[in-house]
């Protein structure tokens, strides 16, 4: 099996029976409103034989996976594959693009094209569309863990499933919105950053220990950022790039850390890299360099997409109204769990300053902006985009394009969950996940020389603590998941609105 980096998560993987497109994100255009670009970038890519393509993999909806410009260049007949998530979205926007075989697939069966096997593991809880995929072929195994974050329970399944991992694909840089469109000081948002980024270093670590792969890949990012109003978040700590990474790993004992620029190939029958000449003399110490070179080039691409989202020509707040109370109708269960004022500051022509109440026996939406524990705050343009579907909530955040400030500085996943589904199915499956989760199942742990006795279950989405938390300073334990931190005195999440964790002190 030879596979073909194509840069960021995307994958070409080639057999004698078979050619495999995973994730291909190979748009001039970047992703997220020409916020994101890949880096390095991947523009010499060429994919010959499109009409040779067995089938394409999607492993989720977001831009810099699923290319809508590359994937319309593709013929129509092609099979498409995608995980069978509790929304629509995704096989929607694909069968949009004209294919004629694009299906779902349950996680953990196992699809065969040609020589090749391949099935994807979803993220526990169903707020998190995220999927790993695993592919075989000749007795080898490829993980692509990509965004996804699994639990140790799940990646021991694949292991025994499907044999030793020959190689490992992971995602080790950040993919988010916090702390850099947050309000806080300078030296705040490094902190957090700093914590976020190393964090996520130790849940790769543990990924690999366990599974002991031949071969370890840094992957599925960081992107660049070549907007002039982006350009400063490339120097965030939390965007490590793949060199920092290894480096990091190879002081904490890990053997085989490789990188793999766009155009490079691995063959995992005889283990052996094939460089592609187009990087001879790159030096990845002058990433800054590249990136400033390349920013006036993307210049004009830049403005072309930011012109096609113009100024609303009517008033927004009526469709503000009418959206948001559309969404207060979906799910009481959100409704309780976000239990708050949420703000919108928007800015630009229609622009004004409103509230969405979420409170039980408060709810409504309100033409002014009010003791808020959130406030986002936006360009008009934008939001009436989101309001209108033309773009997704959770793709608009990732742009980077907006400002929000909260009062008490806890993180509220249902109100992100809402934002990003606004469907009545995926909203009904998290609340039917969350209710199946027990705390019957403990283990006890140890913290500045008191014992506790805790919940093996991460209360926020079902990870394993066992296996997947550390325990920091002040008796706290973080799950290394999605980094829900929670008092081992009082069971009280610290850094997000959501429900407690399971603990009696011994």
């Amino acid at each position: 099996m030879l596979v073909t980096f194509l840069g960021h998560a995307g994958l070409l993987i080639e057999t004698q029976r078979a050619r495999l497109l995973v994730d291909p994100w190979l748009s001039h255009e970047g992703a997220y409103q020409a916020a994101w670009f890949q880096y390095p970038s991947n523009s010499h890519i060429q994919i010959g034989g499109l009409n040779h393509i067995s089938a394409v993999i999607i492993t989720h909806e977001h831009e810099d996976h699923f290319d809508r410009e590359f994937l319309s260049r593709l013929p129509s007949h092609v099979p498409v594959f995608m995980p069978n998530y509790p929304s629509r979205y995704l096989k929607e926007q694909v069968r949009e693009l004209g294919f004629s075989a694009a299906r779902n697939l349950p996680q953990w069966r196992a699809m065969r094209i040609g020589d090749v096997s391949f099935f994807f593991v979803s993220e526990l809880s169903p707020m998190n569309h995220d999927s790993a995929l695993v592919i075989e072929h000749s007795g080898r195994t490829l993980l692509n863990l990509n965004d996804a974050r699994l639990s140790s329970a799940q990646l021991d399944a694949i292991r025994h499933r499907s044999g030793k991992v020959a190689a490992l694909l992971f995602q080790s840089t950040g993919a988010s919105w916090h702390p850099m469109c947050y309000t806080y000081e300078e030296e705040h948002k490094r902190h957090i950053s700093i914590q976020k980024a190393e964090a996520k270093l130790r849940s790769s670590l543990k990924t690999i220990k366990l599974l002991s792969p031949d071969i370890a890949v840094p992957f599925a990012g960081p992107p660049c950022f070549l907007d002039p109003e982006l350009i400063e978040y490339n120097h965030d700590s939390y965007f490590m790039d793949q060199w920092s990474v290894c480096s990091w790993l190879q002081e904490h004992g890990v053997q085989g850390c490789s990188i793999f620029l766009p155009g490079d190939m691995y063959d995992l029958g005889s283990a052996s890299k094939i460089p592609d000449r187009q990087w001879q003399g790159f030096d990845p110490m002058e990433r800054f360099a590249h990136i400033e070179q390349m920013a006036p080039e993307k210049a004009p691409t830049i403005a072309l997409v930011k012109s096609r989202f113009g100024e609303p020509a009517r008033p927004v707040f009526p469709v503000f109204d009418r959206y948001f109370h559309s969404l207060l109708g979906m799910s009481p269960y959100f409704n309780r769990n976000i239990d708050m004022r949420v703000g919108f500051d928007v800015f630009g022509t229609h622009g004004g300053e409103w509230t969405v109440d979420f409170r039980a026996g408060h709810e409504g939406v309100y033409d002014q902006l009010d003791e808020c524990n959130y406030v986002y705050r936006l360009e008009s343009r934008w939001l009436y985009a989101l309001l209108n579907g033309r773009l997704r909530w959770e793709n608009f955040f990732l742009s980077l394009r907006f400002t929000a400030s909260r009062n008490p500085d806890l993180y509220c996943d249902y109100l992100l969950g809402l934002l990003k589904f606004a469907e009545v199915t995926p909203l009904r499956s998290v609340e039917h996940h969350e209710m199946r989760l027990r705390d019957t199942d403990t283990f006890v742990i140890e913290a500045e020389g008191q014992r506790y006795r805790i919940a093996r279950t991460c209360p926020h989405a079902g990870a394993n603590l066992d296996e997947y938390a550390e325990v920091l300073p002040g008796r706290v334990l973080r799950c290394l998941a999605h980094y829900h931190e929670f008092s081992l005195d009082s069971g009280r999440c610290l850094n997000a609105n959501g429900p407690p964790l399971s603990v009696k002190r011994l």
